[in-house]
């Protein structure tokens, strides 16, 4: 299926970065015919090898979130680091109270978390499940038709001293970026902790945790990094250690005698065998990334964005999702390169497949994993087509796609 040579056009960054650096694939395969020794497992010149390169990239996804290694966790990707912090965090607050429960029926209120309209399903259903099972009750916080939230109701939502609030950066579904100044301030005096999901925006967007003051932060490795799948990275900051059970226990290459689990982190939450290729894979994306900004890139992606918004307006039957009236990627600090659509006469899922046939443009079709915006966007009923744009793509692949669109849509 996948043979040397063959050319597509690649649009679906926003569910993972594609090409990779040579450099990604080149460490890997490097560690994998030459290495193969596990993390934290052994020792000797190898061993030392990986500890080398996985606490290096620790080390340097601290400095890019302006954090200290040790609040640094190495995860599968950005679900499982969400996982890891809701979870955790309602498993250390309940985890004791749910035992004591002898019927349905919890004996304490439930607590309050507030979310809002525009998050991926990996905060929507762990928040469902504790809500299910009646330990915790969730307030939406809804968003408008651009995808921005809409923050009226956090002040009366806040006086009633919530544990948590959950957010995304960035919406995988508009690119519309939120607005993150004075939240964690406006959190901490409630006494409320807030999480941001950065899946979308760490590598796009800089970041840093002391000026946003959130508690938690959750990447994944794959998309704005450039890294490879099953990577990730969640920023849990020390004083919140003690208050995040570990999910996952078993074997840390460290106090092996004892059988209670490690009290400090990072080896807390990083019980097994850490996916070794895939972080080497990511050390060497930041690696590059750190030495070479802007890499072999041929176009700014605002202005490559900027080019396809334009674009589809003069294709017939095509309407543009969370249209401001205006190009929204003049100001690239506004808005990720996403450009979301619907064509009249086309379900969104029948589109990409005409897509991807015809030219061998790679889109994403449906609701994204993310439910509740569609009701804010008025596309509930058949989800839209997504083009998302990375690092990597040419000028020329939005003039593919434009053509291939025009005479899809004339069908």
């Amino acid at each position: 299926m996948f043979t040397k040579g063959s050319s597509f056009v690649y649009l679906d960054n926003a569910a993972t970065s594609w090409p990779k650096p040579p450099s990604v694939a080149a460490a890997m395969h490097e560690y994998m015919t030459h290495c193969g020794i596990g993390f934290g497992r052994s020792s000797g010149r190898q061993a030392e090898f990986v500890r080398g390169k996985i606490e290096s990239l620790r080390r340097n996804l601290a400095v890019m979130l302006n954090a200290s290694a040790d609040e640094i966790i190495l995860t599968n990707s950005a679900t499982d680091g969400l996982n890891l912090v809701i979870q955790g965090l309602l498993l250390n607050q309940f985890g004791t109270k749910t035992c004591l429960a002898r019927n349905d029926s919890p004996r304490t209120t439930p607590a309050l978390v507030i979310t809002t309209q525009i998050e991926h399903n990996s905060v929507l259903r762990p928040l469902h499940a504790w809500e299910q099972k009646g330990w915790i009750r969730v307030a939406t916080l809804p968003c408008d038709a651009m995808g921005q939230v809409i923050w009226d109701e956090l002040g009366q939502l806040l006086r009633q001293q919530p544990l948590m609030l959950c957010v995304s950066h960035a919406s995988n579904v508009t690119g519309v970026i939120q607005s993150l100044d004075l939240l964690g301030e406006r959190c901490r005096s409630a006494g409320t902790m807030l999480l941001i999901d950065a899946a979308q925006t760490l590598g796009c967007l800089d970041i840093d945790v002391q000026k946003i003051g959130c508690d938690f932060l959750i990447a994944s490795g794959h998309k704005g990094l450039l890294g490879p799948l099953g990577t990730g990275v969640a920023f849990l900051r020390r004083d919140q250690h003690e208050r995040i059970d570990s999910l996952r226990l078993g074997g840390t290459g460290s106090r092996t005698t004892k059988l209670a689990e490690e009290l400090i982190g990072p080896m807390k939450w990083e019980a097994g065998n850490a996916n070794v290729p895939g972080l080497i894979g990511l050390a060497a994306a930041i690696d590059e990334r750190t030495g070479n900004p802007s890499g072999d890139r041929q176009q700014p992606v605002a202005e490559l964005a900027s080019k396809l918004w334009l674009g589809v307006e003069s294709v017939d039957g095509v309407t543009r999702i969370a249209d401001p009236g205006v190009d929204p990627f003049r100001q690239s600090e506004a808005r990720l390169p996403i450009v979301n659509m619907m064509v009249e006469g086309w379900d969104a899922a029948s589109l990409a497949i005409a897509l991807e046939s015809a030219a061998g443009v790679v889109t994403r079709a449906g609701y994204h994993c993310a439910p509740l915006i569609h009701s804010a966007l008025g596309t509930s009923e058949s989800g839209t087509l997504r083009c998302s744009l990375g690092p990597y793509n040419t000028e020329r692949d939005i003039e593919v796609l434009l053509e291939t669109l025009e005479k899809v849509c004339r069908f």
